[in-house]
């Protein structure tokens, strides 16, 4: 079995779905239930990776709070390793609230405040041995946006894991202020660069702005090199890869949207294990489309396909 290892943020979602009217009247109103469940950027990736059936450990930091305990059973239950996660009882572990409007987009945001936990990641509890002999190590840029010792932390492991040989993937999830990035913040996101095999992000809300063109696919064929592929998610427009070699761009699978919340992080769990697999470019953006396709049919990343679904959903899709 595979040894990945997923390193940064984890939290719990809180979905709430809005009210929905039932008539032209606007006096009958569906309120559906929210729903917890697990949530993280890197964490989400890692789970989808374990329903995959890719064996899959994650190293970050919760504390011991109601949602830090709620993490750690959603890891186990999901055949996560968490041997290394860190438990800080002085942190806080963020709840997210996921808004989800009636067309399935969402809008987040974290609470508490303060004492957040992703933000932390203590250099001294690495196993930096682990991360050496490794099959992948997976990133994402949540915990880079603060000037924390998770932004020091990520990079170095990722400089240990890239010159020890170890095939790494860093998702963007930049975070764009008025369309500009902070430039120590941009910084840290291009410094992780340097260490990244495959580099993944939106055209739109991502590549755009990070480059000196306003043009997403310039700026993101400027980020590839003899060892560096990139790969660009646009929802449902489809997804595409640029290499040196190839140029690849693979259409979106055409489902009914319930909500968008961890559609790219699935999405990368789908592209790495077919990366494990020695799929082609082609075929890995295809089986990241297909985890991501079925996976916004249901409420919150936690629903993710296992192998078996699936291959359900890509023969009947393929097939349509």
């Amino acid at each position: 079995m595979h040894n990945v290892i997923v390193i940064g943020d984890a939290n719990v979602d809180i979905i709430v779905p809005y009210p929905r009217f039932l008539n032209e009247e606007r006096t009958l109103v569906d309120y559906p239930n929210p729903e917890l469940q697990g949530g993280g950027t890197s964490a989400n990736t890692a789970v989808a990776l374990s329903k995959l059936g890719v064996g899959t450990s994650f190293i970050g930091t919760v504390g011991n709070d109601q949602y830090g305990k709620y993490i750690r059973q959603d890891f186990e239950q999901s055949g996560v390793g968490i041997s290394d996660l860190i438990v800080a009882p002085e942190l806080n572990t963020v709840g997210v609230f996921a808004f989800i409007d009636e067309t399935g987009e969402r809008y987040l945001w974290g609470w508490p405040r303060v004492d957040q936990s992703f933000k932390v990641l203590d250099r001294d509890k690495i196993p930096f041995e682990k991360i050496r002999s490794a099959d992948w190590v997976h990133s994402s840029g949540m915990c880079l946006v603060y000037d924390t010792s998770a932004r020091s932390t990520i990079i170095e492991i990722f400089k240990e894991a890239y010159e020890a040989g170890v095939p790494t993937s860093f998702d963007l999830n930049l975070r764009v202020d008025n369309g500009v990035l902070d430039p120590e913040y941009e910084k840290a996101v291009r410094e992780i660069i340097k260490y990244t095999r495959y580099l993944l992000g939106s055209g739109t809300d991502e590549f755009t702005y990070l480059g000196t063109e306003r043009d997403w696919r310039k700026n993101a064929k400027s980020f590839v090199s003899a060892d560096r592929t990139v790969i660009v998610r646009n929802g449902k427009d489809g997804s595409y890869g640029f290499s040196l070699k190839e140029t690849k761009e693979v259409p979106a699978f055409r489902v009914t949207v319930e909500d968008t919340v961890g559609a790219g992080d699935v999405y990368n769990a789908g592209f790495i294990a077919a990366c494990l697999e020695g799929k082609t470019l082609e075929q890995c953006l295809v089986m990241g489309n297909a985890v991501s396709g079925y996976t916004v049919t249901k409420k919150g990343a936690r629903n993710s396909p296992n192998r078996e679904e699936l291959d359900m959903f890509m023969q009947k899709h393929m097939t349509e």
